[in-house]
């Protein structure tokens, strides 16, 4: 059974210039798909298992990591015109 990590994620050099240089609104295309694969990847765990038998705690924060890489994907994914805003619908 594969080992689920429950600690912050792992990160390369060029993980955290992609994730700088995103921040800075000064990333390459390249950097931007490696910032976005980290956080929906590493970061967010959108994939993988949140369950952790005996391990609520754990369980539930997982969860709550991998919900944000959810949105990421959904909004990734969707079409524009089939998205509904949250936010009554204003534009910022």
């Amino acid at each position: 059974m594969k080992s689920i990590p429950h600690g912050p994620a792992r990160y390369t050099r060029l993980d955290a210039y992609a994730i700088k240089a995103v921040a800075e609104g000064k990333a390459t295309e390249g950097q931007q798909k490696r910032a976005m694969q980290w956080i929906i990847h590493a970061a967010a765990m959108t994939y993988d298992e949140t369950f952790v038998a005996g391990s609520p705690d754990i369980s539930a924060n997982l969860q709550g990591r991998r919900a944000v890489g959810l949105q990421i994907v959904k909004l990734i994914n969707v079409p524009i015109d089939q998205l509904k805003p949250d936010d009554n619908g204003k534009e910022s």
